[in-house]
C-alpha cells in the first residue's frame, strides 16, 4: 500500500507549498528545496530563529544534492553541517557558477530560462534579489546578456571563453572524488569527504551522483580534466580509484589520497609513497581531509 500524499507547506520553510508523504522521515517534494526526507524528530527544532536563518542554505543543499541525483536524509545530527557548508560563499564563486550554470544547459548563441523564485538555491543566493544582483553584475561585466525578457539569459563569448579558460588548469573549486560505491562507505562520503571540501568553500562531485547521458567512462575523464584536484580514497582497493587518481597526477592535478584505517595494509605498492591521510571514522576523515586542504589546494579556506 503507498504512503498518503499530502499538499503542506514545506518543512523547510521556503514558502512553496509541497508534496508530503508522512512516515518517521516525510518525504518531501518541493518545486523550490527538491526532494528529500526529514526525520519528524527534526521538524519542531527549525522553527526557531537561530534554524530559520540557516534554512535558505539548507534548501541549497537538498537543491543541489538533486541536481547530482542524490536525495538527503535530514535529521538532527546533519542539518546543520548541510546548512553551514553553504555559507559564505565567496561572491566570485557565485559569478563563476552562475555562467557555469547557463553554460551547462545551453550551447552558443542559445538561451536558458532562469526561474528566479524557483532556482536561486541552485547558486547559493539567499533569495532571487541575490540572483538578480548576480545577473547583473554578470551582465555588466560582459558574460551574459538577457534576451527575451529579465529571465533568459545566454552567454556571451567572453563568459564562454571564461568556462574554457577554467578547465584547462581546473575549476577553481572543483574536486573529484574518487572512491568505492559500496554502501559501507556512504557515510563516509556524506558526512567525511564531502562536508570536508564544502568546509573549504570548494564543490566535491562523485560520478555515480552525477546524471549524464554519456558514456561512464568519457564523462569521468572529462570531470577530472575540468577539476581543480582530486580525493582519492582507496579504502576497498577498487582499482578504477587507482586509475583516477593517476589520470589526475598525469594532468598535474595535486591528488591527496585517503585510506580507512582498517584497510591500510591492502594499499597498493605503487602509491604507498605517498602521503595517506588514514581516518578511523566520517567525523576523524572530515577533520583530517579538511586540514590537508587548506594546507595544499590554493584558494581553500
Amino acid at each position: 500500500m503507498k504512503p498518503s500524499v499530502e499538499r503542506a507547506k514545506c518543512p523547510l520553510l521556503c514558502g512553496w507549498v509541497a508534496e508530503v508523504s508522512p512516515g518517521d522521515a516525510e518525504h518531501v517534494i518541493c518545486e523550490h528545496c527538491g526532494e528529500f526526507k526529514i526525520a519528524r524528530t527534526l521538524l519542531a527544532g527549525l522553527g526557531n530563529e537561530e534554524a530559520k536563518g540557516l534554512l535558505p542554505y539548507l534548501s541549497a543543499h537538498t537543491r543541489q544534492a538533486n541536481q547530482r541525483g542524490e536525495v538527503v536524509t535530514l535529521h538532527t545530527g546533519n542539518w546543520k553541517d548541510f546548512a553551514l557548508a553553504h555559507m559564505d560563499i565567496p561572491i566570485s564563486k557565485k559569478l563563476f557558477n552562475l555562467v557555469e550554470f547557463i553554460g551547462k544547459r545551453t550551447t552558443p548563441g542559445k538561451s536558458v530560462f532562469i526561474k528566479f523564485e524557483k532556482d536561486y538555491p541552485l547558486l547559493d543566493a539567499v533569495n532571487s534579489a541575490e540572483l538578480a544582483f548576480l545577473i547583473d553584475t554578470q551582465i555588466e561585466l560582459g558574460y551574459i546578456e538577457q534576451v527575451h525578457g529579465n529571465e533568459t539569459a545566454r552567454l556571451k563569448a567572453k563568459g564562454w571563453e571564461q568556462i574554457q579558460a577554467a578547465t584547462l588548469n581546473g575549476i577553481p573549486g572543483k574536486c573529484f572524488v574518487a572512491m568505492s560505491f559500496h554502501e559501507s562507505l556512504k557515510d563516509a562520503y556524506d558526512n567525511g569527504i564531502f562536508l570536508a571540501v564544502k568546509d573549504c568553500k570548494m564543490d566535491p562531485m562523485r560520478m555515480d551522483l552525477v546524471e549524464h547521458n554519456e558514456k561512464i567512462c568519457d564523462k569521468m575523464v572529462a570531470e577530472i580534466r575540468t577539476c581543480q584536484f582530486l580525493v582519492a580514497d582507496v579504502t576497498l582497493q577498487r582499482p578504477n580509484v587507482y586509475f583516477e587518481g593517476g589520470f589526475a597526477m598525469g594532468l598535474g592535478r595535486p591528488v591527496i589520497w585517503t585510506c580507512r584505517e582498517d584497510d591500510r595494509k591492502q594499499v597498493q605498492f605503487d602509491t604507498r609513497q605517498y602521503n595517506h591521510i588514514f581516518w578511523k571514522d566520517p567525523k576523524d576523515l572530515r577533520t583530517k581531509l579538511r586540514d590537508r586542504i587548506r594546507a595544499t589546494i590554493p584558494m581553500s579556506s
